[in-house]
């Protein structure tokens, strides 16, 4: 007898566990949002008017006659981003004479409280001609990005004028110029870094090396 009270006892436990996390899986599902069920950045590629006006400013990194030019969104301390410019450079050298690149800034500030005085600092050293340089640079010891000084990573550039471009940093001459890539980006509707336009499309994130040698020699299709 005390057998059986004892397995109804364990059985109604077991019922009503059951009841109580049936009931939260419902409530939960019903009035708390769902992790799984957050939309995730669009990824899609998709055609954009009037891709050549947004290749007149920016930062060129190649020939500025090139032919095709890569309009990029980047952000110096995503790590995507360090990897597509990896990507990138190894295209843009195997065609030399037909390929550009085309740097603005979309600093993503909520995750990335350094990206913006990166993007001002990579600025100042276009002031000197050490853009490509600088940008390089970042991307090589970006782990040090908010810990090693910004004229630390200028001297690896070889900037000539340290003290000036310390000035050009503090006074945060550039920020207009990283505020307008950032609304364009906005306006856009660009959604992650690193974000490609090339030959007239919009392609976000990460590429592989095989689809932007395609996308270059193709039209971007």
């Amino acid at each position: 007898m005390r057998k059986n009270q004892l397995t109804s006892t364990l059985m109604t436990g077991v019922l009503v566990t059951c009841a109580v996390l049936i009931t939260a899986a419902v409530v939960k599902r019903e009035f708390l949002p769902s992790a799984a069920a957050a939309p995730g950045p669009d990824l899609r590629p998709r055609k954009l008017q009037n891709t050549a006006a947004l290749a007149q400013t920016g930062q060129v990194m190649g020939r500025p006659d090139a032919p095709v030019k890569i309009v990029e969104f980047s952000d110096f301390q995503c790590p995507f981003c360090a990897r597509a410019q990896e990507v990138i450079e190894k295209v843009r050298r195997r065609h030399p004479d037909r390929v550009a690149v085309v740097f603005r800034h979309f600093p993503l500030d909520a995750i990335h409280p350094h990206a913006r005085t990166a993007a001002m600092a990579s600025e100042c050293a276009a002031e000197q001609g050490r853009f490509h340089a600088y940008h390089d640079a970042l991307f090589a010891r970006q782990d040090s990005i908010g810990t090693r000084a910004w004229e630390a990573f200028a001297a690896d550039a070889g900037l000539r004028d340290l003290p000036a471009f310390r000035q050009c940093v503090d006074s945060r001459r550039h920020a207009g110029a990283v505020e307008r890539d950032a609304r364009v980006a906005a306006e856009l509707g660009l959604q992650v870094t690193p974000s490609l336009i090339v030959n007239g499309e919009l392609r976000p994130g990460l590429p592989t090396e095989e689809d932007l040698e395609r996308w270059v020699l193709a039209g971007g299709r």
